[in-house]
Parts: C-alpha cells; sequence; structure tokens
C-alpha cells in the first residue's frame, strides 16, 4: 500500500531494499496523516515451504559453506544470497558434488555462478580444487564434457605415437572442446573442426572419432 502511495520505492543500488521518498516525509514528522487498508486473512492459502535444515551428518559441511559464502559475499561487496541462497547451499550439503560437471546440476548453479564460485565450494566440498582448464570448465555440466575427457586420455595415449616412440604430437584445451561439442563424423569433418593437419590427423583421426561414435 505504501509503494501504491509512492511512499517507498525499491533501490536498485541498494539490490531491491526499500527506500523511503519524499512523500513520506510529512507523515513522518506529523504534518500528514494517511489512512491504509487492513487485510484479514479468512483461509490459509498452501505454499511449498523452503527446506532450511539438513542431517545432523550434513549439517558442520553446511556451515562451512555459508562460511564461504559470507567471507566471498563481503569481498565482492554484495549480500549473500546474490552468491549462492540457502537451499543451493543445503542441495550442495545433501549431494556433496565432486567435480564441476556434479556442481552444475544443483539447483541454483548456472553457467556464470558456476565460473565464478564453483571451484571455490568445490574446495570446501572436497578438500581440493578441482582446477580444470577453462576450456574444460565451460563443458562443466554438459554432455560434451565427458567427451572432452575420453578425448584428452586418448590423446595422452597417443602422445608419442601407438609404439610410444614417435614425436611428441598434441591438441589444445580449446581444439579439444571444439571438436566435443561439434562431435563431427568423418576425418575431413574432424580436420575442418580442429585444423589439425596430415601430421595429427593420422596421430589421432582414427582414435578420436571411435570417441566420437561411442559418446
Amino acid at each position: 500500500q505504501m509503494m501504491g502511495r509512492d511512499l517507498v520505492r525499491p533501490d536498485p543500488d541498494r539490490f531491491g531494499a526499500l527506500r523511503m521518498t519524499d512523500n513520506a516525509r510529512p507523515i513522518l514528522r506529523g504534518e500528514a496523516s494517511i489512512s491504509l487498508r487492513r487485510d484479514t486473512i479468512t483461509s490459509a492459502i498452501p505454499r511449498t515451504i523452503v527446506k532450511t535444515l539438513v542431517a545432523d551428518e550434513d549439517a558442520p559441511l553446511l556451515s562451512a559453506l555459508k562460511a564461504k559464502r559470507r567471507a566471498m559475499a563481503e569481498a565482492a561487496g554484495v549480500p549473500a544470497y546474490v552468491v549462492f541462497p540457502d537451499r543451493t547451499l543445503i542441495e550442495m550439503a545433501e549431494r556433496k558434488p565432486a567435480t564441476l560437471d556434479d556442481m552444475a546440476g544443483v539447483t541454483g548453479v548456472g553457467a556464470k555462478k558456476l565460473e565464478s564460485y564453483g571451484a571455490a565450494f568445490l574446495a570446501v566440498i572436497n578438500g581440493a580444487s578441482e582446477g580444470l582448464h577453462p576450456a574444460r570448465m565451460r563443458l562443466a555440466g554438459k554432455p560434451s564434457g565427458a567427451v572432452y575427457d575420453r578425448l584428452a586420455e586418448v590423446q595422452l595415449s597417443l602422445l608419442r605415437g601407438i609404439d610410444g616412440t614417435g614425436k611428441p604430437l598434441s591438441l589444445s584445451p580449446g581444439i579439444l572442446r571444439r571438436i566435443a561439442e561439434a562431435r563431427p563424423s568423418t576425418l575431413s569433418d574432424l580436420d575442418r573442426v580442429g585444423d589439425l593437419g596430415p601430421a595429427k590427423i593420422e596421430r589421432f583421426g582414427t582414435a578420436f572419432l571411435d570417441v566420437l561414435r561411442n559418446a
């Protein structure tokens, strides 16, 4: 009602907190009066209650996650809920994601927050940061992430060729990401997507296509 009378307005500089307008000042000073409607509730409306408690064994982890959230919020100068709301931390404490791919499946963890906060909160849960390359991190929570990992394994096994005596050859994480996302089905498509060249196509081409076909 006060917002309807233009006595208070949301302040975008304070994340939507209400602030009084000049119209409210005469009322506060007693120079003007106002009558507001008193609403009565005749029946209760069922609402979904946000879970606020966790099992006893998860309580210490939830406390640690809240402490990390508070520290990061204070460092950024924003309210704690801007980092993650309580319900997201509760789900983290219960599900205990082990990787950034797992973290991406937690409610409230979008791509931007995964990039900004994922590793830090994963370190609280697991005791260490996953330390993914940025190219791999962009695939976190996506099916292409598993394809990337398998391509990286194959590349490592063929670094010096099948017999282990060849010249070392490798692809950058960015190229592996493009291949994992595009999933080419022929050697020519693979060369076009990754710009591999004859030597790398010969070294990795067939093995990469086997990975992509089985993905």
